[in-house]
């Protein structure tokens, strides 16, 4: 008796597999839309824009915000190494004329 060489297919899931959505060009509006589309382009005038005015504090706020500064403990002179106290984000230093200003060093995140 001859036996048959034809092989059996199992399927090895039994669950349907779906096609794969299509990707192509987005059509939406923000695509499509004229809006930002010269967004890009250099001013018509050539002329920079105004510069924004920028207003220093006043010698009494400055005073008056190094003073908070010393009195919270933000700001302190810095060791012999150079190293601030825990919890000081400003040094004390004092500039060649010897007015004493604060310039800050560090961030505090708490």
């Amino acid at each position: 008796m001859p036996t048959s060489t034809k092989r059996l297919t199992v399927p090895t899931s039994t669950k349907k597999r779906r096609a794969a959505p299509k990707r192509g060009p987005s059509k939406s509006k923000a695509a499509t839309s004229k809006i930002g589309k010269d967004r890009h382009k250099p001013a018509e005038s050539g002329a920079a824009p105004p510069p924004i005015p920028i207003e220093l504090p006043s010698p009494e706020e400055e005073a008056a915000f190094t003073e908070m500064l010393i009195e919270t403990g933000q700001a302190a002179r810095p060791d012999k190494t150079g190293k601030l106290p825990a919890g000081a984000t400003h040094a004390i230093v004092e500039d060649e004329e010897g007015k004493v200003k604060v310039v800050r060093r560090r961030f505090s995140m708490t």
